[in-house]
């Protein structure tokens, strides 16, 4: 550490004079540490302050969507990874148990992974540790449908209402009620500043295709359409289109011009939907499956009306999705795995029901009622699974939802278990 020496001259007569006539009133003496010293040239090292995982998590704006993205694709995009190897593993980092009772899907923001239950109350729980922050109560409500989270921003469903929360959670409002005898159908899917969901009427068979624009004030716009049989309780969202299924019909409305139009997915190849049928964008094309669990396909940009089979046929189809090229399919006795062009690729049997709960580029998460399993896409017969129980309940623990984001995998079951799960456990061995 260098020090500095200041004297001054002020004798009230004038200022001192130095040896080149000029006035001067203070002498600066400075000594410096002989280790501080640098040469010309040197180069002086910066120790960077590395940011931790989760102060970078905090900083993201996070999008969230029930089935992974407005596509409906259960793709969530991750770069976690299946730990290969004997030396590394999953671990569980915590596990909650809410005791309340779920229907729906979880979602994350920067801060929270959000559950809204069928009692009426909504949880914003510390997606790091798993305490509960706050626990929002909405009396004679039911939260049965998923919401979304836009830019962190918060937007839950109950079955006549849609509430907004801040990214903290310390605000919350009602932005939208539904009409008398209507109720709030689907899950809520999104298109730029837009909330997109249906209403139906039961009683009277009218339905309708709602768009709230959150960037105007809540502005509400609808396309009716009659209902002789069934409204699907999916929204697809392709650019700016929405897509959704209902009687044998496909209603497709167009977001930018507010304009709908419906046609037949029959195309006299015998194709019917029912209430279980899945819809969901995938590389450019909008893919359907049947009541007969055949899947089939649209050409986007649409060039005509036009549903053409995939070649893809299972017995029973109970979660479907995929990305790029790539479908996966849940049954009844294991998943499934095809090209969009209908080549089989691996199927894995099993004994049990499998059904697929998210996919991301590295490992596919799948549920056996209460199990759940994580597999390699890597190396298809590697995987590892863990069963989400809570003493006596285990039979009761059904698992209804996970969610993969950053370097997490969630898992919530239908009575109110909540496990996070991290792929960097290191295994000891000795």
């Amino acid at each position: 550490m260098s020090e500095r020496i200041i004297i001054e001259f002020n004798d009230g007569k004038g200022k001192k004079e130095n040896k080149t006539g000029k006035p001067e009133d203070r002498i600066v003496i400075e000594f410096e540490d002989e280790g501080e010293k640098k040469k010309a040239g040197d180069t002086i090292e910066v120790t960077e302050i590395k940011e931790s995982y989760e102060e970078k998590i905090l900083k993201t704006k996070f999008n969230s969507f029930g089935l992974g993205s407005p596509h409906l694709s259960y793709f969530y995009e991750s770069g976690i990874k299946f730990p290969e190897g004997i030396d590394n593993s999953f671990r569980k980092r915590f596990s909650l148990n809410l005791k309340d009772e779920f229907f729906n899907k979880l979602l994350v923001n920067n801060r929270f992974v959000i559950l809204s239950s069928g009692k009426g109350n909504i949880y914003l729980i510390d997606r790091f540790t798993g305490k509960v922050k706050d626990k929002i109560f909405f009396e004679n409500e039911s939260f049965e449908k998923t919401g979304l989270v836009y830019n962190n921003v918060i937007y839950i469903n109950s079955l006549r209402k849609i509430y907004r929360i801040s990214e903290d959670g310390k605000s919350k409002s009602e932005i939208y009620i539904a009409e008398n005898n209507s109720f709030i159908w689907s899950n809520l899917g999104r298109c730029n500043e837009c909330i997109v969901f249906t209403e139906y009427n039961r009683i009277s068979g009218q339905a309708a295709l709602k768009i709230i624009d959150t960037g105007k004030d809540n502005e509400v716009s609808e396309y009716r359409f009659k209902v002789n049989n069934f409204v699907s309780d999916r929204i697809c969202i392709a650019g700016n289109t929405a897509y959704t299924l209902f009687d044998s019909e496909v209603l497709i409305y167009d977001i930018d011009s507010m304009t709908g139009e419906k046609i037949s997915a029959d195309n006299k190849h015998g194709l019917k939907t029912d209430e279980s049928s899945f819809i969901f964008y995938l590389n450019y094309r909008l893919f359907i499956t049947s009541h007969l669990s055949e899947i089939y396909y649209l050409d986007l940009p649409r060039l005509s009306s036009k549903f053409s089979f995939s070649g893809i046929k299972s017995n029973y189809i109970n979660s479907i999705g995929g990305f790029d090229d790539n479908i996966f399919i849940g049954t009844l006795d294991g998943w499934k795995y095809y090209k969009s062009s209908g080549l089989p690729v691996f199927d894995f049997e099993d004994e049990y029901e499998n059904r697929i709960e998210c996919i991301s580029r590295n490992l596919i998460v799948v549920s056996q009622k209460n199990k759940i399993i994580f597999c390699n896409l890597n190396r298809f017969q590697e995987a590892e699974s863990y069963v989400i129980a809570s003493g006596k309940n285990e039979g009761q623990s059904e698992i209804i939802s996970a969610f993969i984001s950053g370097n997490e995998i969630y898992v919530v079951t239908k009575n109110g278990i909540l496990e996070s799960f991290t792929n960097d456990k290191l295994n000891i061995h000795i």
